[in-house]
């Protein structure tokens, strides 16, 4: 069944690539970005302070629809940013995974072929931060605010991101990752044999194996028409991307499988950071905690309007009882020995008490 599934699905995105964001569009925008990103990385060779009187212009990138938390981040963000600078810096984002994929993305913030990122957090970044994927981990976002804003995981987070070439200016907890499926979800049997599209993170498609599922880690933008053609029957975002992509098109219900923390981060690259006064770093630093604040607030709002939105679009919520959600948990436990090998047996221990004691 995989192996069927895998070549309907690679005829199907060949057949429609234009279709789905791919082909000349795609070569295009990566062009585009290629000659916007060298006087970027230009720059942070020697001074960042554009001319008196003139304004530099900073790309930003995220993955998500520009109707979604990191697009509203990413705004609040730039308004900030521009405020305080007075103008001397402007930002220009690019929404949608734009200028290129999901691993393209986080190599383009490292490298500093763009200034700004607010791609979703994850080990995809460097495996030390796995811990960010453990999967039923956090039992809510309030306290995955607090895991990620008041223990001793943010500023080891902050190490680990600049190891990378990477300033991180706001992790961002604000929604779960649900599941959304054309099958009806009640216990962990029956997720088993589901057909489930995945974000690219092994740690994210080792869970959905040890579930039961077929895991099939397919670019975002080929996702809608996957779940379409019925080649997929289910896929995990949070509501505000299901909403911002018209799922509900595609989709019948909404697992509430609280399977992991969606972050909407803000993150610069650590050349172009280096290279700012410190009074500039200063003010970009300030603008990343505000909008931490900002964007969990917002989210917290926000979210019950995604669902009544959903619901007018038809989709049925089921929620998940603790019983369900801690076998869930149970049955990943491959997933928390993958984890714990990767970052050892002392970061996991702490890592799972911190959690332990943002929950009291």
């Amino acid at each position: 069944m995989k192996k069927t599934l895998v070549w309907l699905l690679s005829a199907l995105l060949l057949a429609s690539a234009s279709a789905c964001g791919g082909g000349s569009g795609t070569t295009t925008a990566a062009a585009q970005a290629g000659t916007q990103a060298q006087s970027g990385a230009e720059a942070t060779k020697g001074s960042a302070v554009a001319p008196s009187g003139e304004s530099k212009k900073l790309l930003y990138v995220h993955g998500a629809s520009d109707t979604s938390i990191l697009q509203e981040t990413a705004v609040h963000f730039k308004e900030l940013l521009e405020e305080k600078t007075g103008g001397r810096y402007t930002v220009e984002i690019h929404p949608n995974f734009e200028l290129g994929s999901l691993t393209e993305s986080v190599e383009m913030i490292k490298a500093g072929e763009v200034q700004l990122s607010g791609v979703c957090l994850g080990s995809y970044y460097s495996p030390k931060l796995a811990f960010i994927d453990l999967p039923n981990a956090v039992p809510s976002i309030e306290a995955a605010y607090k895991l990620y804003t008041e223990t001793e995981f943010r500023p080891q987070i902050n190490d680990i991101m600049r190891e990378q070439g990477i300033e991180l200016l706001s992790f961002g907890a604000v929604y779960f990752r649900e599941m959304s499926s054309n099958v009806p979800v009640h216990g962990v049997e029956d997720i088993a044999g589901i057909n489930i599209r995945t974000l690219e993170n092994s740690l994210h498609t080792a869970y959905w194996s040890a579930l039961g599922a077929n895991p099939s880690p397919l670019p975002w933008s080929e996702t809608y028409i996957a779940l379409q053609q019925g080649l997929v029957d289910a896929e995990e975002n949070p509501l505000d991307s299901i909403v911002g992509s018209k799922l509900y098109e595609v989709q019948k219900y909404i697992i509430n499988t609280n399977h992991i923390v969606y972050t909407a981060p803000v993150m610069v690259n650590g050349a172009f950071f280096d290279s700012l006064s410190e009074e500039d770093q200063a003010i970009f630093e300030e603008c990343g905690k505000l909008t931490e604040q900002y964007a969990y607030e917002y989210a917290r709002d926000y979210e019950s309007t995604l669902k009544t939105q959903l619901e007018e679009q038809g989709m049925e919520f089921i929620d998940l009882s603790d019983d369900v959600l801690n076998q869930m948990k149970e049955k990943a436990s491959s997933v928390y020995d993958t984890v714990r090998g990767q970052i050892g047996d002392e970061t996991m221990d702490a890592f799972l008490a911190a959690i332990e004691a943002v929950t009291k």
